[in-house]
């Protein structure tokens, strides 16, 4: 029976694969910002640096860059920090800076991935209050998480998956 299901879910995953050639997945991924649970950040370039380096991945001109690494770092409260390098920089800090980087190049959609996993509470909440104000300004956020306090408290869509099936759909969650 596990078999089936497992050959059915290849099947729905190379039908999709089928529908996106290769010329089109690149501006797909244009639209896309994710952040992980582990910052996934470049150790040897700075906060301004690491920002940028995702306009640098799309062709931004250095005058959009210039433009646009302050103003997203602005938006996360890092302003003070562009000069510092991650491991400078605390936790919630680093999830700040990989924020940043998935916001700085106005992505539709963000995709975050246990963003609170790795902070304390207190931080946590930090970055959950700073995707809600993101979300707000009209990005949409899907987020992957296990925590349930926060589920609860923010109120939003829920999908909740156990095993790859959607068992739950509530609009506003708790």
């Amino acid at each position: 029976m596990a078999e089936k299901k497992t050959k059915k879910y290849v099947t729905v995953w190379k039908t999709r694969r089928k529908r996106f050639r290769n010329k089109k997945v690149y501006k797909l991924r244009r639209k896309l910002g994710i952040v992980f649970q582990d910052f996934r950040l470049l150790s040897d370039k700075t906060v301004y640096e690491n920002v940028a380096f995702a306009m640098n991945i799309v062709k931004a001109t250095p005058k959009h860059i210039r433009r646009q690494v302050p103003m997203v770092l602005s938006l996360v409260g890092l302003s003070g920090k562009a000069k510092m390098y991650p491991d400078e920089l605390s936790g919630g800090e680093q999830q700040r800076v990989a924020l940043a980087r998935a916001l700085v190049n106005n992505p539709s959609m963000i995709i975050a991935d246990e963003p609170t996993g790795n902070l304390d509470p207190e931080t946590a909440w930090e970055i959950m209050n700073l995707l809600n104000e993101i979300n707000a300004r009209g990005t949409t956020i899907v987020m992957a998480t296990h925590a349930k306090d926060i589920v609860n408290q923010m109120k939003k869509r829920v999908i909740e998956i156990e095993k790859g099936v959607i068992i739950r759909d509530d609009r506003k969650g708790g």
